[in-house]
């Protein structure tokens, strides 16, 4: 079982999901758009996700043969199977399909996770269209990586609190809502896209962010809970308890992260 990345190792993820990134944009600039068809769960797919899927996918195996990748646009019975190994890597390879589709923000990202003993150690989640990529975990520390310069390290130990709420940009049910009203009132309401969601906390864009009754799966929040806890965050049940992402429905249930 793998323990810790190496910095040779964790230089190789990102250097994949540049190169998942680049795929994902080859399609997103092509004039004639993503060809789409729906999946079992009635969700999108685009030829976008399967080309960032096999160049993740194999690029992980050549990582580390002995570690089995849990993908997205994997086959349900094997994700399930190997759920039961000590570590595996979780992979969404195309987070925000639908904003991905309808080209309005950019909020779409290659998200991958390494989780060992059922908790996300290290993430990476990575936005081709805004030129963003952020990576990290609670024993890594957690940076932000731009197309300009060198990684900046994100804590948000001794920063001032932004009094902002996150929100779903899709969404946004009536449970949480009621959860925002009630417990925030006073916060600023902003809205992001995909799992760019908890890395935004991580560089202090708001303070938290809770999820009540929502459809996603658990490679939808690995990555981004691992670099907001590389930079002194939470991301937990509302009673206080550590989610399972070893949970055979892959599903990540309810949860609030915050960023103190």
């Amino acid at each position: 079982m793998m323990t810790k990345l190496t910095p040779a190792q964790i230089k190789e993820i990102r250097q994949l999901a540049h190169q998942a990134g680049e795929a994902i944009m080859a399609v997103y600039n092509d004039p004639g758009g993503p060809k789409t068809s729906d999946k079992a769960d009635g969700t999108p797919v685009t030829q976008a996700d399967i080309a960032a899927d096999k160049i993740i996918t194999a690029g992980l195996g050549r990582l580390d043969p002995t570690i089995p990748v849990i993908s997205e646009e994997g086959e349900a019975d094997q994700n399930r199977q190997r759920l039961q190994s000590p570590s595996f890597w979780l992979v969404d390879p195309l987070d925000g399909t639908k904003a991905f589709i309808a080209k309005r923000t950019g909020q779409f990202a290659v998200c991958i996770a390494l989780i060992v003993g059922g908790e996300p150690k290290f993430g990476i989640v990575s936005a081709p269209a805004l030129g963003q990529t952020y990576f990290g975990g609670q024993e890594y520390g957690s940076y932000k990586e731009s197309k300009t310069g060198e990684p900046t390290v994100l804590t948000n130990i001794g920063q001032t609190p932004s009094r902002a709420v996150l929100t779903s940009s899709r969404q946004l049910n009536r449970p949480t809502k009621d959860y925002i009203e009630k417990n925030y009132p006073d916060y600023e309401q902003k809205s992001v896209g995909s799992q760019l969601k908890l890395p935004y906390m991580a560089e202090g864009f708001a303070d938290v962010y809770p999820r009540i009754d929502g459809p996603l799966n658990t490679w939808d929040l690995a990555a981004g809970q691992a670099i907001l806890e590389g930079a002194g965050g939470s991301v937990l049940r509302f009673g206080g308890q550590r989610i399972d992402y070893q949970t055979p429905d892959l599903k990540a249930g309810d949860f609030i992260a915050r960023r103190f």
